[in-house]
């Protein structure tokens, strides 16, 4: 009979957790699936296999063994490690990468149109318009989202944009890491004002009777911390009086 120390029994029992969670995890995610091509089927909707794509988010530090793609009707879907969504590019770290290099090359090309623009020596006045609302509103989109999780290189090159728009324009230009603070406070506002809103309740049963203030969620990760949510109740935290 083989005996298991304690410390190996453990991480057993552990390991087997885990497991049991991945593979409940697949199964409902491979069972939703399903379900959703029966509603389509039964509403006379045809999905196109072709164009569904497969992101499988794995923020393990590990190498992981790669996942059985999801079979539609017989045919498997295509597994990307990053999707572009809604304008937004999603990686399966999560880190926001791949969307930053898409914006650091649209960023570029829209610079050009402002050093255009200003060697007809436009005024600031004019310069400043046409940056917030073609080079800003480009670098801003959903950043709430995105903004406050990017890596410090990413957000750098970025910034570095920001500078040479500066320069053209002739004044200073608020750096990525404002322009992110003020439209991620902006949204939490504008969930803890709509009732409908899914976060609406979660955001409301956080107010302090007291101080009026949210309280954070509890955070295990450094991602976690950097998310939407937690940077966005620090930020309305901080402009609470206290």
């Amino acid at each position: 009979m083989t005996k298991v120390t304690p410390l190996l029994l453990l991480v057993t029992s552990n390991l087997i957790n885990y497991l049991k969670v991945c593979y409940n995890a697949v199964n409902d995610s491979r069972a939703l699936v399903e379900d959703f091509v029966t509603w389509c089927g039964n509403n006379h909707l045809q999905l196109n296999v072709t164009k569904t794509k497969e992101l499988v988010v794995d923020l393990g530090r590990r190498r992981s063994t790669p996942a059985t793609p999801v079979s539609i009707r017989g045919a498997d879907v295509d597994m990307v490690e990053d999707y572009k969504y809604l304008g937004v590019h999603i990686d399966n770290k999560l880190n926001g990468s791949k969307h930053a290099e898409a914006l650091y090359k649209k960023g570029q090309s829209r610079l050009y149109f402002l050093r255009r623009l200003g060697s007809f020596n436009v005024c600031t006045k004019m310069l400043n318009m046409f940056y917030e609302s073609v080079v800003a509103g480009t670098f801003l989109y959903a950043v709430a989202c995105w903004g406050s999780g990017l890596r410090a290189r990413d957000a750098n090159r970025l910034d570095k944009l920001v500078e040479k728009a500066s320069h053209v324009v002739g004044m200073e230009l608020d750096s990525l890491a404002v322009g992110s603070e003020r439209r991620s406070l902006a949204k939490l506002l504008a969930i803890m004002n709509n009732t409908s809103h899914p976060l609406h309740s979660d955001l409301a049963e956080r107010v302090s009777t007291f101080s009026g203030r949210l309280r954070l969620p509890k955070c295990n990760t450094e991602r976690h911390r950097r998310s939407f949510i937690p940077t966005a109740i620090r930020l309305y935290n901080a402009y609470v009086p206290s």
